[in-house]
């Protein structure tokens, strides 16, 4: 049975707690409809050449291929797979909701998990596609950690921080 653990990291920051979950992930996948934000810009610092940008504008199964060639790249039988992107905050400006992006989310895994085992998946714990990284790996029965800044902080669609 995979493990869905639900941790808080030692700083209330976002940034730490973005390259922590950058250097666990032998891939970091970045599903987002704007790349512009600023977390969206941190992410892609942290993961440096681990990093793959897969637009939430593009089909789920395009992103999926994507990511099955990233993995499959370098000879790789599995992979372990940091999960970011957009918050819901940003996606419902879209129109997307939490179930949307989860559906989305786990879609995409579900078939690349079909052909090439990932380990594991490390995610932010926010709310958009953090989460939905989390639903899918515990879905799917892949062990899960999702780290959330100190005090388990997590941003809603008013843009507050609880």
């Amino acid at each position: 049975m995979a493990k869905l653990e639900i941790i808080q990291h030692p700083s209330s920051s976002y940034g730490p707690r973005t390259y922590a979950n950058a250097s666990k992930g032998d891939i970091t996948i970045a599903l987002a409809l704007d790349y512009t934000t600023a977390g969206e810009n941190l992410t892609h610092k942290a993961a440096g050449d681990r990093y793959l940008k897969l637009p939430l504008s593009e089909e789920w199964i395009d992103n999926a291929r994507k990511l099955f060639k990233k993995i499959t790249r370098n000879e790789r039988s599995s992979a372990s797979v940091n999960v970011a992107g957009n918050g819901i905050y940003t996606l419902a400006k879209h129109g997307w909701t939490q179930f949307i992006v989860n559906q989305y989310v786990y879609d995409m895994l579900a078939i690349v998990s079909e052909y090439v085992p990932i380990t594991h998946i490390y995610s932010g714990g926010q709310t958009g596609v953090d989460l939905a990284g989390g639903y899918a790996g515990w879905k799917l029965g892949i062990d899960t950690v999702l780290t959330l800044p100190k005090g388990f902080v997590q941003r809603h669609e008013d843009g507050k921080d609880v």
